[in-house]
């Protein structure tokens, strides 16, 4: 198998976190390069993130799939535009590594999810925060049984309510009126819990261990911005395993207040012990603190640790993607799998089911 994949980024100039995506190109496994953009708006800015890897570009994905052949397929556009390519790259026969969320209609990204396993082909959402040297202890301390059965968890996101503000709007993408997608339902498939809380909603699963069941919700426009997603979710959530738990995930605060992640943070508590973390706190050196009766950790129960600002530094958007892809090389495990975006996404779609019903809902996944 060749050392290096061919890959292509399928992007325009209205997408999320499209840098970070151009950047991720720069890992060493990844070799030639194809830029598909219907708009043809992104080819200079790609050229120069990663200079001479880029070898063609195409503004019909179809025949960039046809002629190029990717083994790996980078996909970051508009919502509602991304369930068409990420298809084609999956029927191709190339991995996928994508932007959350992927689809407007969670029958769209159940198709996306079928395929990839029916192909078995790697499939991976951007859940940076997976990555965070913060996070990695926190789920070694889990998994190791230090807080015994887990009972519950508590869970809060707040992000900034400057940014839903459309008089005026800080950004295309935020201006519903002007046609951006940011907080348009039929383009963004939701607000804050779609694009923001999916990160802790994929973090529950991946420190508990464990999948979801149930969901109620309730899912708002608490600002009274002229938009038609929430600015604010809270969810209470049942997992398999019996662990029961909320979160909060929203635009409250002010720009300066979301920049120093002080408002987010996920907190659980087991038979024999608790631990709080902030996912993002290496920025801060705010401290993940436990504490567990188990064993000898019943001599000092009460821990604190201090990270030392490494993990804020690194660029963990191309750490995550630099690990996906020596995962298509047969190098190493997947650091995102298929089913843990469908299951996050299962439980979005859910949990808007529950905000609209006012009833509870299940959450499963599609059986392959």
């Amino acid at each position: 198998m060749s050392q290096t994949l061919r890959a292509a980024l399928i992007t325009e100039p209205t997408a999320w976190h499209r840098r970070s995506m151009i950047d991720a190109l720069s890992n060493a496994e990844i070799g030639d390069v194809a830029v598909g953009d219907p708009t043809g708006g992104t080819f200079d800015e790609v050229k120069k993130g990663i200079g001479d890897k880029v070898k063609a570009t195409y503004t019909d994905l179809g025949q960039l799939f046809q002629e190029f052949r990717p083994e790996v397929a980078l996909v970051t556009m508009e919502p509602w535009r991304m369930p068409a390519p990420i298809l084609q790259a999956l029927q191709s026969g190339a991995h996928v590594f994508h932007e959350k969320p992927g689809y407007v209609n969670i029958d769209d990204y159940r198709a996306i999810y079928r395929l990839a396993r029916q192909r078995q082909r790697q499939l991976g959402i951007a859940y940076v925060s997976r990555h965070y040297p913060i996070v990695q202890e926190a789920r070694r301390i889990i998994a190791d049984g230090l807080l015994g059965e887990l009972f519950a968890f508590q869970a809060w996101f707040v992000a900034d309510q400057e940014r839903v503000q459309q008089r005026p709007a800080k950004r295309f993408e935020y201006d519903h009126a002007a046609g951006g997608w940011f907080f348009n339902r039929e383009k963004a498939g939701g607000g804050h819990l779609t694009i923001l809380g999916c990160h802790y909603l994929d973090l529950l699963r991946h420190l508990s261990g464990a999948n979801f069941r149930q969901v109620a919700a309730v899912c708002r426009n608490v600002g009274g911005e002229p938009v038609t997603v929430e600015d604010a979710a809270c969810l209470t959530i049942q997992m398999d395993s019996g662990i029961v738990g909320n979160l909060n995930s929203g635009f409250y605060t002010s720009s300066a207040e979301y920049g120093s992640t002080r408002h987010n943070g996920i907190h659980f508590w087991g038979r024999d012990g608790w631990l709080k973390l902030n996912p993002g706190g290496d920025a801060t050196r705010e401290p993940l603190l436990w504490m567990s009766h188990r064993g000898v950790q019943s001599a000092a129960p009460l821990k604190s640790w201090v990270f030392d600002g490494a993990g804020a530094s690194a660029d963990l958007y191309r750490m995550l993607a630099r690990d996906f892809f020596r995962a298509c090389l047969g190098q190493g495990p997947a650091p995102v799998r298929p089913e843990d975006g469908m299951w996050v996404n299962e439980c979005i779609a859910a949990a808007y089911r529950a905000s609209d019903t006012g009833q509870t809902q299940t959450v499963t996944i599609p059986a392959v």
